[in-house]
């Protein structure tokens, strides 16, 4: 501390040189504006001034350098970042900043490069890709490129030549082919009665991959735009594509590669599980991997952990999926003794990596909803005045628009160990337990209560209860219903009753708020550790991916992976020893690219298995 304090206080004397211009030994003259500086200075933060003092140029002698190409706002901009680190940017001056830093080869040009990168939208990223090419920033250029490619169908206004580039890209974020041919056919009707446009349009044609549009849309298409599309070589390429698969195979053009958005597929994750310094688990890799399994094709890949971004040591001890596959984790940390819950979202196109959010007040016991780009907090234990307690507190974190935590509606009663799902717009908190309010009643209480949370009303609403009091159980959504599975309960509301593990599988149906039972388990099992669900969603089947059976806090996590068809109504094991963890601590379902997960880790020389 004392000599951050020293650094502070000298960058305040040498500021206050070089308004005084004590010591200054050269005059920047730029749009009649003469700026006194400190050569040793300018050479600390600007490769381009140090190899103009020290490499026997005329200005190594001279007391005065002209610049002719950079504004006086922007340099005086980058002088106050070179003796005082503070570098303002806003959207109306970042554009001319961003060009003086490139051409003194400033050390801010990170900075300038950081703040368009996270403010590149639709409007300005095909501009942007343009003038960072014209300035000869590669960085900024392939960032750009990057997010024209994952938002293409976003961007329009693009000319012949650009959008011609990103036809040609395997890189393009489009889940069908036919949105690129819907794409050139209305750049071509906006340019219509443009004779270059509309031979610019058939060559455009000629980068879409016919094969892979549907052939019902590639008819429609081509009975919409007969001027375009009757374009013989076009036609040529039309006819083939609408061959039926295996009419000729001779003449059958070779199918083309897949785009990356066409590449998805739902993978099961499980997060988190072993120890942050690296040592391997007894079978499933390192501690900077998280497993992950697709069932239908059942290969196995693997991303990087969120205790990899962690500064201290924790546990995962909640996660969440978005829609637009955003994956959240939250981890518990105890570092300096000052405990929090610290929020990451996966970014798993760009930087393919944990980046840190946000942080909460600390708990445990609590469930994480997510609810469109808001996650909430709910329940849980918390420490009140050297007291844990068991809350009924609900806060939300807007993931999209930052700002700090709010307050909701608080739960009807007081609940730890409680699951909740999303569906319909609305959170759902089912079982768990709750302390005890009457000196005769059990001291955690098992409920088998549900509660729907309206985030628009902010408002509960009780609906039917479960048939089980239960808590570390499975829960997850399958065709418009909720299921519960498995745990530590007792039949009926839990009135000191004995409990045990369960095997029961409990279905709600939201629309008749009504319970019905499901296939019973082939055996007992509770949920993982944290109280986080070990169930997924995929391709309309549910997977309950590795379990714990009995109460016994030595077993290790069983590997199985079980599977159950609603339409068969009976479970199947699917894989009996699935690569993961011994032991993990969430399980999420999302939608993701395999192109981006990492190779087996090398364990004692032994490669585990990998299925790209």
């Amino acid at each position: 501390m004392e000599c951050s304090g020293m650094l502070r206080e000298n960058v305040v004397i040498i500021n206050r040189m070089r308004a005084t211009q004590e010591l200054t030994d050269v005059v920047l003259l730029t749009e009649g504006v003469a700026f006194h500086c400190h050569k040793v200075v300018l050479s600390a933060f600007s490769a381009y001034f140090q190899a103009m003092f020290t490499c026997g140029l005329r200005e190594t002698q001279g007391a005065e350098v002209l610049l002719r190409d950079v504004p006086a706002k922007c340099l005086q901009l980058l002088l106050d970042y070179m003796y005082q680190g503070n570098l303002p940017l806003d959207n109306d001056n970042i554009q001319a900043v961003a060009a003086a830093a490139f051409l003194l080869d400033v050390d801010g040009t990170r900075i300038c490069q950081n703040h368009m990168e996270a403010n590149m939208d639709p409007s300005n990223c095909v501009g942007l890709y343009h003038w960072a090419r014209n300035m000869g920033a590669t960085g900024l250029a392939d960032c750009a490129l990057r997010y024209m490619c994952q938002h293409f169908a976003e961007v329009l206004e693009l000319d012949a030549q650009s959008l011609g580039s990103l036809l040609c890209s395997d890189d393009l974020n489009i889940s069908q082919e036919q949105v690129l041919l819907e794409l050139v056919l209305r750049w071509a009707q906006r340019r219509r009665g443009d004779l270059q446009s509309e031979t610019e349009a058939a060559e455009l044609l000629r980068h879409v991959r016919l094969e892979l549009v549907e052939p019902a849309f590639l008819r429609k298409a081509r009975r919409r735009n007969p001027i375009l599309l009757q374009d013989a070589e076009c036609s040529g390429m039309i006819g083939p594509a609408l061959q039926p698969a295996g009419l000729c195979e001779t003449a059958a053009p070779t199918r083309p590669a897949l785009r990356y958005g066409m590449e998805t597929t739902d993978l099961l994750l499980c997060l988190g599980g072993v120890n942050k310094e690296g040592v391997p688990s007894k079978r499933g890799g390192l501690a900077d991997l998280s497993f992950c399994f697709a069932p239908h094709g059942r290969k196995t890949y693997y991303i990087p952990s969120p205790l990899k971004a962690c500064r201290g040591s924790g546990q995962v001890t909640a996660g969440a999926v978005s829609r637009d596959n955003m994956l959240v984790a939250i981890e518990a940390e105890d570092q300096y003794r000052v405990k929090s819950l610290d929020i990451y979202r996966y970014d798993h196109v760009e930087l393919k990596s944990w980046v840190e959010v946000c942080s909460a007040a600390h708990r445990d016991m609590y469930a994480l909803g997510l609810l469109g780009d808001a996650v909430y907090i709910i329940g849980g234990q918390m420490k009140v005045n050297h007291h844990y307690v068991i809350t009924d507190s609900v806060v939300r974190w807007s993931l999209k628009r930052g700002g700090s935590w709010l307050s909701f509606a608080p739960l009807p009663l007081p609940l730890a160990c409680h699951c909740v799902v999303s569906l319909k717009e609305h959170l759902y908190v089912l079982g768990g337990w709750t302390p005890q309010q009457l000196p005769e009643e059990e001291p955690d209480k098992l409920s088998n209560r549900v509660f729907r949370f309206d985030t628009g009303k902010d408002r509960w609403t009780e609906c039917t209860s479960m048939r089980y009091s239960r808590y570390r159980c499975g829960t997850a959504v399958l065709n418009g219903e909720i299921y519960i599975l498995g745990g530590i309960g007792c039949d009926g509301q839990d009135r000191g009753q004995s409990r045990s593990c369960l095997s029961s599988l409990e279905i709600y149906n939201p629309d008749t708020d009504t319970w019905r039972e499901g296939p019973l388990l082939p055996t007992s099992l509770l949920t993982l550790r944290t109280n986080a669900s070990n169930t997924g969603v995929v391709g309309n089947k549910l997977y309950l991916c590795g379990y714990f059976k009995g109460a016994s806090r030595h077993e290790i996590i069983t590997k199985e992976i079980l599977e159950l068809d609603p339409a068969e109504n009976m479970w199947t094991v699917v894989e009996r020893r699935a690569a993961m963890h011994d032991s993990y601590d969430i399980c999420l379902v999302a939608n993701l690219n395999p192109r981006h997960k990492l190779p087996p880790p090398l364990i004692y020389g032994i490669c585990l298995p990998w299925t790209p």
